[in-house]
């Protein structure tokens, strides 16, 4: 029996099956950028390829830039203008999509454009059509194996299914409504991280001072190495197959270093039954020792204040010889003394750190109360980083559950 063409959540004005159609019944154009490289130049004419078209954002602010004889020999056949949909249509980017919302010019590269005919289709509603579809499409273009791939004929065969005009105005004005508080919430998130990013050069290099709680100054901040300052331990490798959910016993494995946790860890997501390796001792600093990348990866040092979390292998653990602010150190040595460490780091395919390579790296010694608060400040703005990152995920999720209830 075929599918009832009727949406599950609808605003109480409309009713009626919608309209099935493919996408180059509702277009008046679908075309493509150059398949030629062009160089590039500092200034002009923006040119955009696939990495600068996200999942309903153009990039404009990475973007190439072509001189205008160059951009003209482009444009005089793909000529993006607003309310169009961009539609990356090779590589790992492909079906990803965005409506043009600026009204100047600029030119493509493995790019596919769309020009909506907007008296059978709302652009800004198959914008959200198109990005709706855009996982789902992916995936059946990348089962083959062969680099993922849309032909123009492929893209004007699409389907879709439509209401009536005013219902599809009606859609993209609530949608839209979610998706500019998500990007106000994205962009208010990101000038929080810039501000700590700034805020922590100038805290740590003592351009920006702490007074105790008498309003004196500290001390001036003395200076020793890592070795002397910390000792050191390594985690014992935990099996894949051990690490499961309810657990006994709290585990970090290196890889969440580097996929979970940033330079605190609030929460331990997973644990194991496992009771064989070593285990943390509240104030410890973690760092991963090996990748496959590059030594800025390895750069990353997380304080752990918990005890008795079993710590995986790869994983450097550092602990104070002296008290010292655990929280402190994890954002100095992850940010300050990043590319320090970093360039110690020993490898080609696999990239290793050891504590023997950076025991001799000199660092910072605040007086502990110093290091306190500058802890406490720093660990507020990722407080506020971290509700901001909420409310943007919860949006979102809420976004993806109307659009299955909102779209047929």
């Amino acid at each position: 029996m075929e599918k009832q063409l009727i949406p599950i959540l609808r605003f109480p004005d409309f009713q009626g099956k919608w309209e099935k159609v493919i996408i180059s019944q509702i277009a008046n154009k679908i075309t493509d950028g150059t398949h030629d490289t062009p160089k590039p130049i500092k200034e002009g004419i923006p040119f955009l390829t696939a990495i600068h078209v996200k999942d309903g954002k153009i990039d404009f602010d990475n973007c190439y830039y072509l001189s205008e004889e160059e951009h003209n020999k482009i444009f005089k056949r793909c000529n993006p203008e607003y309310g169009d949909l961009l539609m990356v249509n090779i590589g790992a980017g492909t079906a990803t999509s965005a409506m043009v919302n600026v009204n100047y010019e600029f030119s493509l590269k493995n790019v596919a454009l769309i020009k909506p005919n907007k008296t059978k289709i709302y652009p800004s509603f198959f914008a959200q059509v198109q990005r709706k579809n855009s996982d789902r499409l992916r995936h059946q273009i990348s089962s083959g194996g062969a680099q993922p791939f849309l032909s123009l004929k492929a893209i004007g065969k699409l389907k879709l299914n439509i209401p009536s005009f005013p219902e599809q105005q009606k859609i993209a004005s609530f949608l839209s409504d979610i998706d500019d508080k998500i990007t106000k919430l994205t962009k208010k998130k990101t000038l929080l991280e810039q501000y700590k990013k700034g805020i922590m050069q100038k805290i740590f290099n003592q351009e920006l001072r702490f007074k105790d709680d008498n309003g004196n100054e500290f001390p001036k901040w003395s200076k020793n190495k890592i070795g002397n300052v910390f000792s050191s331990f390594k985690g014992k490798g935990i099996p894949k197959g051990d690490v499961i959910s309810g657990g006994v016993n709290k585990c970090v494995l290196y890889g969440e270093l580097y996929t979970t946790y940033n330079e605190v860890i609030n929460k331990v997501v997973s644990s194991t039954n496992s009771e064989d390796g070593l285990k943390s001792q509240k104030g410890d600093l973690l760092i991963p020792s090996s990748t496959t990348t590059t030594g800025i990866d390895l750069a990353n040092v997380t304080a752990l204040n918990f005890d008795d979390v079993l710590l995986g292998g790869d994983i450097i653990v550092m602990r104070g010889k002296k008290e010292i602010n655990n929280i402190f150190y994890a954002y100095y040595l992850s940010n300050y003394k990043k590319h320090q460490i970093a360039s110690r780091a020993q490898g080609i395919t696999i990239v290793h750190i050891y504590f023997n390579s950076i025991k001799d790296l000199e660092i910072d010694i605040p007086v502990i109360e110093e290091q306190t608060k500058v802890a406490n400040f720093l660990s507020d703005i990722d407080v506020k980083i971290e509700a901001l990152n909420t409310k943007i995920e919860n949006s979102k999720a809420f976004k993806k559950g109307l659009l299955q209830k909102m779209f047929v």
